[in-house]
């Protein structure tokens, strides 16, 4: 008997706590929308010749749906506010981002790489029921011209705690997550650049 009721006075907070969540049906008023504008104007100017940035997503990650994984509740489910949508899918708004603070050009013949970014995570973690953080995981291939033989390759995340115990909450950490990738992968091509040995082999090969 004290183990259900521990039980259901986990529930019950979470659910009270986290206003909005998908279970408790269609919203009466109409949702915020959010989006997830830089949080600097830095902008990293790219020397190794790109044509192209493109992110992608699974199919999960392909809405507008605020997800948040309540981990006191179940580890294994993915959840969503009911009240609170993106302003688009999480791919759209990275790539919006990234290419605001990636500078990338095509090298004088028009040549480039092309940098694919696989999104495999971007969710706020509630690690108790009221302290969550913003959690962006992905991937980045540096792929040849004109072919998909992939030169460079390097895993990213990013962690931040959000402020408050809501989607709000989750949107500024995740914010803040989404601006730090973006120096994270200008960091990484920049070492590209510079490494002895495979700055003449990157940037002929993404010239050719």
């Amino acid at each position: 008997m004290k183990r259900f009721g521990w039980l259901s006075a986990i529930t019950l907070i979470a659910v009270t706590s986290i206003s909005g969540c998908g279970s408790l049906g269609r919203p009466e008023s109409p949702p915020t929308i959010y989006d997830i504008a830089p949080q600097t104007n830095a902008i990293k100017r790219i020397e190794v010749p790109i044509t192209d940035v493109d992110v992608v997503a699974p199919s999960w990650l392909s809405s507008s749906a605020i997800q948040y994984r309540l981990d006191p509740v179940s580890t294994l489910e993915r959840r969503f506010y009911g009240t609170s949508r993106w302003a688009g899918m999480p791919a759209e708004m990275l790539d919006v981002v990234f290419g605001r603070i990636l500078q990338t050009q095509p090298a004088e013949n028009g040549s480039g790489c092309r940098l694919r970014v696989d999104l495999d995570e971007f969710i706020q973690r509630f690690e108790t029921v009221s302290d969550s953080v913003g959690l962006i995981e992905m991937r980045a291939s540096l792929l040849a011209p004109r072919t998909d033989v992939i030169l460079a390759f390097e895993s990213f995340y990013a962690k931040r705690p959000a402020p408050s115990a809501d989607a709000a909450g989750g949107v500024i950490a995740l914010r803040e997550g989404a601006t730090a990738l973006s120096l994270q992968l200008a960091d990484w091509l920049a070492h590209l650049e510079t490494t002895p040995g495979s700055q003449a082999n990157i940037m002929e090969r993404c010239a050719r």
